[in-house]
């Protein structure tokens, strides 16, 4: 009988393949380095004009990945989200690349706004669109959410009404629960059966109506065909849509108007070429895969390297 050989490398193989890159955690009274923090990806070769930034947990460590949003290689991974180690690792083993970044994408989050503009002097912040659309439909689901918590605590009105009204209170509240995942799709995606069941919620709740027709204004704003457009003509159909959010009342939007109306600028930056974060969300699921496929991080320092080796 054959022996099945171990394919694990060891340890000390991993490390050295990987480098002794670190972040040095820096106590600020003292001045002493407390704690280091390893960087298992740091490849200039792999920078390029379009970059893409997220964060992804590996095991119970949260890490930074920037993404090359035109070949999909990862270009770092650090063990830290903090702008200030992000930028030590940057300065120390990148600073050759950092001018030639031209444009970064990523989600609203003030760490990685501040880092992409004290680190890369010639860059472009790109608020990806998808996160913006995400915030978008949570509203129009917190509206949906709204009216069935509200018809349901109706009850106790209706108990001693008649059996139709009762009935007919009741398949309210099941076409709110079954309208869910048909919020999601554009109006011309729906089947003739969901068109119905739409129909039927928006003649009995108009507000849930006026949700729908806000949230998808955005998203037909969003669409390709509107990328190098007049930044003039981008700006003011960005600003009736606000005006839209004030008029309809709809508290579950005040959230996604002001949002928007703070990270205005770098959001209508897409336009100019039509970047998102998709690369690096892509390369988030092929990690999270690995993940699975390995049962987990058993050795930190193998996975890394088959990490560099497969990503970067």
């Amino acid at each position: 009988m054959v022996q099945r050989r171990d394919k694990r490398l060891p340890k000390r193989y991993c490390s050295r393949k990987l480098g002794k890159k670190k972040i040095q955690v820096i106590d600020k009274s003292s001045g002493e380095v407390t704690k280091e923090k390893p960087v298992p990806i740091a490849k200039a070769e792999n920078f390029g004009s379009h970059m893409t930034i997220d964060e992804k947990q590996i095991g119970k460590k949260m890490y930074t990945i920037m993404t090359n949003a035109q070949s999909g290689k990862i270009a770092l991974l650090a063990q830290t989200m903090k702008p200030e180690e992000l930028k030590q690792v940057m300065e120390h083993y990148l600073s050759q690349v950092l001018e030639e970044v031209k444009s970064v994408s990523c989600d609203m989050s003030p760490s990685y706004k501040k880092l992409c503009k004290d680190i890369f002097p010639n860059t472009q912040l790109v608020i990806d669109k998808f996160h913006v659309i995400k915030h978008l439909l949570d509203a129009l689901q917190q509206v949906r959410k709204q009216l069935k918590t509200q018809y349901i605590n109706q009850e106790t009105i209706l108990v001693k009404a008649d059996t139709d009204e009762q009935q007919t209170h009741w398949s309210y509240i099941e076409l709110l629960e079954r309208s869910r995942y048909i919020l999601f799709k554009m109006q011309d995606e729906w089947e003739e059966d969901e068109l119905e069941i739409m129909q039927q919620l928006f003649y009995r709740f108009p507000i849930l109506e006026t949700a729908y027709r806000i949230t998808q204004k955005l998203r037909l704003w969003y669409q390709g065909k509107n990328i190098g457009k007049s930044m003039d003509k981008i700006e003011q159909e960005l600003y009736n849509w606000c005006d839209e959010v004030n008029q309809s009342k709809i508290a579950a939007f005040r959230g996604v108007r002001k949002m928007i109306e703070k990270h205005q600028d770098d959001i209508v930056n897409y336009f100019k070429e039509g970047q998102t974060n998709a690369k690096a969300e892509n390369m988030n699921g092929k990690i999270q895969r690995f993940l699975a496929n390995n049962f987990g991080i058993k050795d930190r320092d193998f996975f890394m390297y088959r990490i560099a080796g497969y990503f970067a």
